[in-house]
């Protein structure tokens, strides 16, 4: 399978994943990877969508990141079972609460396992989370970013919440 295939397969499997999730939202990001560095597309990602700030009050400085290698600089390169396991948990329950996500476990579970054969076999991926903890990738109260770069394809799926 060629990347274009592979790219509008992995688009089709999370077309029902963005949307209200919790007190926040769910983002993903889907492209042709043309470069090993995914954090300027996943910086876009956190800019498009408007998640970023400026600073806080008295002069405090911005929680998010605000560059590429700021970002970069909060994420961690994670294995395969981590990465998968951080897309089930945050599509699967909400960040803040607890509560039902996006999927049931087991469809969580199907989808991303799916995504992971997509991508295949070498494929890098970062998080800022082990959803217990977490550097801060947005100016929301809870934030989950996974990054995957894997046979010709970027992704980046973000989850946002508030307590």
């Amino acid at each position: 399978m060629d990347s274009t295939e592979r790219l509008v397969r992995i688009r089709q499997l999370l077309a029902g994943l963005p949307g209200p999730y919790g007190n926040g939202q769910l983002w993903t990001v889907i492209r042709h990877a043309d470069t090993s560095d995914p954090f300027p597309d996943a910086f876009a990602l956190l800019t498009g969508v408007g998640v970023l700030d400026a600073g806080g009050p008295n002069g405090m400085p911005p929680q998010a990141p605000q560059d590429a290698a700021q970002l970069s600089a909060r994420m961690s390169e994670a294995s395969q079972e981590v990465a998968l396991a951080v897309l089930i948990g945050m599509s699967s329950r909400t960040l803040a609460y607890g509560a039902p996500g996006r999927y049931p476990e087991e469809r969580a579970r199907d989808v991303f396992r799916t995504l992971v054969k997509l991508l295949g076999h070498g494929t890098r991926w970062w998080t800022n989370t082990d959803l217990v903890s977490w550097d801060p990738v947005t100016r929301h109260v809870m934030d989950a970013l996974v990054i995957g770069m894997g046979c010709g394809v970027m992704l980046a799926v973000l989850a946002t919440d508030e307590d």
